[in-house]
């Protein structure tokens, strides 16, 4: 081009099978409202459901359609307990043509609302509200960024209109309302990502030198969790174009340090610079639904009162980015504080505590990278993640 910047063409010959057939072409793994509508009603339906999740409508969408909220946590918690537990945000599918988001979105819930040890602390320590899919009428009629508006919902959060943005609208006051009577621990918006490969975040550099560097550990415990996900990757600025996406208005609107944007690339990964550790590949649903899981195992090292991964992850990070002032023996509230633990213990009152992350901590994984400033490293084997991938190569 006259900017001397490439532009690439994809071409490819399909041969159809059958005559007078209507065959659809995906940019990724089709995910739709009546998927949703179909997985929510199995998960309503599971034994003892009522105990921990129950769902609502937050809003009508321009055209009429309903967008379902979920509330999951412990509901058989005594009165008091449930008023001081912390909450987190999770929203999904904003961007209709993105429909790894959903997949991943699954993923969450179904560890979420699972049998397991570990999601019960997750129910017991936060309570959850969760948007499956922020944009239903761009989903049904096919859009890929916007919605029946014409608009980008992700550009309408700082000043959303009640009657053209009503999903934005409403989940914006529903975070409002949370914070008179809560924390937020975190905030995060799923999307899928059409030209970057791999798994990554986007947040926000806090101002404050008492958060520097905290933005940086929910990302980093991912990345120590997942080959798929890269730090590398991961972005911490905020530019100007991006100043009514969710996740700049959470953090900068609603104080809430932990604001990200989770994004899956579309295409695969290419797991850095050494095809030894493990080669590109296509994700696959499984992949993205692996991150969804993966993510509730991070909020558990984030806030285990123990605070092995966090402060290991916590020493990495000063060692990667030693032009950032390390802050003296943080305690914001921000991690290592299931359920408000540290606040009650000096009232001498008890609660349910995470006993040890069932992951070792990574001390000292990247020294040695950090020290020659090279790219972060990755370990050698996925170590905690379930899925083997060699069996599919």
């Amino acid at each position: 081009t006259e900017t001397s910047q490439p532009y690439y063409t994809l071409t490819f010959t399909l041969t159809f099978p059958h005559a007078n057939d209507v065959c659809y072409l995906a940019h990724c793994f089709p995910y739709s409202y009546t998927d949703l509508s179909h997985f929510l009603a199995e998960l309503l339906s599971r034994p003892s459901a009522s105990n921990y999740v129950k769902m609502s409508t937050l809003c009508t969408t321009l055209v009429g359609n309903k967008c379902p909220l979920l509330t999951i946590t412990n509901f058989s918690s005594p009165p008091l307990t449930l008023e001081r537990r912390r909450a987190i945000c999770v929203s999904a599918r904003v961007h209709p043509g993105e429909t790894c988001a959903s997949w991943t979105m699954q993923g969450f819930l179904e560890f979420l609302c699972g049998n397991s040890a570990r999601a019960r602390i997750l129910r017991d320590n936060f309570i959850f509200k969760v948007v499956p899919m922020l944009n239903p009428d761009g989903v049904m009629n096919g859009q890929y960024r916007c919605s029946l508006s014409g608009q980008d919902l992700n550009r309408q959060w700082q000043s959303p209109d009640r009657y053209f943005h009503p999903t934005i609208y409403s989940i914006k006051q529903l975070i409002k309302s949370l914070k008179v009577n809560r924390d937020i621990s975190i905030f995060c918006d799923i999307h899928g990502h059409s030209r970057k490969c791999n798994m990554f975040m986007y947040g926000c550099t806090s101002k404050s030198p008492s958060l520097r560097l905290k933005e940086r550990v929910f990302p980093y415990l991912l990345h120590n969790d997942s080959l798929m996900f890269s730090y590398d990757d991961c972005n911490f600025k905020v530019q100007k174009c991006k100043e009514s996406a969710a996740r700049v208005v959470a953090w900068r609107e609603f104080q809430i340090p932990n604001s990200y944007t989770l994004e899956m690339s579309l295409g695969g990964g290419d797991f850095g610079e050494d095809p030894a550790v493990r080669p590109p590949i296509h994700f696959n649903i499984e992949d993205y639904m692996e991150m969804g899981r993966l993510f509730c195992e991070a909020i558990l090292d984030m806030y285990d009162p123990g605070r092995v991964r966090l402060e290991a992850a916590l020493h990495e990070l000063e060692l990667l980015h030693p032009e950032i002032k390390k802050v003296a023996e943080p305690d914001d509230g921000e991690g290592g504080d299931l359920d408000g633990d540290s606040r009650r213990k000096k009232r001498g009152d008890s609660s349910s505590r995470l006993v040890g992350s069932k992951k070792s901590s990574s001390t000292g994984k990247l020294a040695s990278k950090a020290a020659s400033g090279s790219k972060t490293a990755k370990p050698k084997k996925m170590e905690g993640n379930r899925r083997q991938t060699s069996a599919r190569r």
